[in-house]
């Protein structure tokens, strides 16, 4: 028992140090394109999935939480608890026609908690991210006319979260039905100021942009397993999320700042801070966050080859526009694989270790200088069994591009090390004592 009482604190003390962390802390990117809309869409699923290309829609194992289909929490057997934490770290190279340079981060990626309520119902909780911005980007201008120079710096950081609850249930032998509430919270700040360096006696304006969202988004799940003899499996899956309006507060303020910051005069009465508010705004802003649907399916061998595919189409259109970019039509194909030499061997531990392979194609939700940004990858991964096969430790390795250095701008390569750690227990079983 009172072991029990240390894994519900240890289970308490990751969930707060998750909130703090991804509510408060510099997000996972560093990216020129997420100036724009909802910034950088967080890539799909734990460890496990992102080790497979992304995909999901079609896992149905009930030695794993799979969030990407609500219908999968079905799978978890009567007796089942699983608690998942992972990490991310980032490696991200920012090319131009004329230069690079490079970055990284490191950061806490989810919290996650599923379980069986019954022998025919799951139900799953956790912390994911859903997207983020990072970027430091400055701008040179020069005045040849009247021998002047300006620069714009552009600043951003932030991102939004996904605290899910979600349930299945198994409405037959075969089918499988769920939903989940992702309550959507954060904060995007963005900022721009405009300096004149080699004019002392001019000032400077800045102003800063806060972007405040929270709502829920409801998604509805889809699967239909079928095992044949033992030998052979296949499952279709889908997911549907529902379009959202949400109206989140933007704050905005506009300062103006003189140099060489000391208070000055703008007439023989009239004096001026050097921090001198010109003006502060406060509104309710309205935002759409498109349906999404979502179409996959796994084929394979029980406890031993899976091949797995999804599909995706969300159309942001009209969600967001601006100077020089615009959201659009989105879709995205995943594609992975999993392989088990042995999952019953005795012997020989590379036997019992899963192995995975995956990749991804993306037309991104963004179009920026009349170009609309394709973002694509090869993933693979492993998982290490930890004395059973559903407690593991897994390891998935992500490269991808983003971008291209035509139209005047910058390709992304990148590269992302997710690290998570999968824990299994039976807590719900009935001993019995002779």
């Amino acid at each position: 028992m009172q072991l029990k009482i240390y894994r519900y604190l240890f289970i308490t003390f990751l969930v707060a140090f998750s909130v703090t962390c991804q509510l408060h802390s510099q997000f996972s990117t560093y990216s020129p394109y997420t100036r724009f809309a909802l910034g950088d869409l967080a890539k799909p699923g734990l460890g496990q999935n992102q080790a497979m290309g992304g995909t999901g829609l079609a896992i149905h194992s009930a030695n794993r939480i799979n969030p990407l289909n609500p219908a999968s929490f079905a799978a978890l057997d009567s007796t089942s608890v699983y608690f998942d934490f992972g990490f991310n770290s980032f490696h991200n190279q920012y090319k131009t026609e004329v230069s690079s340079n490079s970055w990284w981060n490191m950061n806490l990626h989810h919290v996650a908690f599923a379980s069986s309520v019954g022998k025919h119902m799951g139900f799953s909780a956790g912390i994911l991210p859903y997207s983020s911005i990072g970027y430091n980007i400055k701008q040179e201008f020069d005045d040849y006319l009247h021998g002047e120079a300006l620069d714009t710096y552009y600043n951003g950081d932030g991102g939004i979260m996904n605290f899910y609850v979600g349930t299945s249930l198994k409405l037959w032998k075969r089918i499988s039905v769920g939903v989940t509430m992702n309550y959507l919270m954060g904060k995007l700040t963005r900022e721009r100021s405009v300096l004149f360096p080699m004019s002392s006696q001019y000032s400077s304006v800045s102003s800063v942009e806060n972007f405040d969202l929270r709502k829920p988004v409801f998604t509805l799940g889809l699967q239909y397993h079928e095992v044949f003899s033992d030998k052979f499996f296949l499952t279709l899956g889908g997911v549907y999320d529902f379009k959202a309006n949400a109206n989140s507060e933007l704050q905005y303020t506009v300062n103006n700042q003189i140099l060489p910051y000391e208070p000055a005069y703008i007439n023989d009465s009239t004096l001026i801070d050097p921090n001198y508010v010109l003006g502060e705004d406060t509104t309710l802003r309205k935002f759409t966050i498109p349906q999404k649907i979502g179409m996959g399916f796994a084929v394979g061998i029980p406890n031993k080859l899976t091949l797995t595919g999804d599909f995706y189409m969300q159309d942001w259109t009209g969600s967001s526009t601006g100077e020089k970019h615009y959201t659009t039509k989105s879709n995205s194909v995943h594609l992975g694989t999993e392989y088990i030499p042995d999952h019953q061997a005795i012997r020989g531990y590379h036997k019992l270790i899963t192995y995975r392979l995956g990749g991804y194609y993306t037309n991104y939700y963004l179009v920026v200088n009349d170009y609309q940004l394709t973002d694509y990858g090869i993933t693979f991964g492993v998982g290490l069994p930890i004395k059973t096969l559903k407690s593991s430790i897994n390891l998935a390795f992500t490269a991808g591009t983003r971008g291209t250095t035509d139209y005047n701008l910058v390709k992304e390569n990148y590269g992302i090390i997710t690290f998570n750690v999968t824990l299994h227990d039976l807590w719900f079983r009935k001993r019995r004592f002779d």
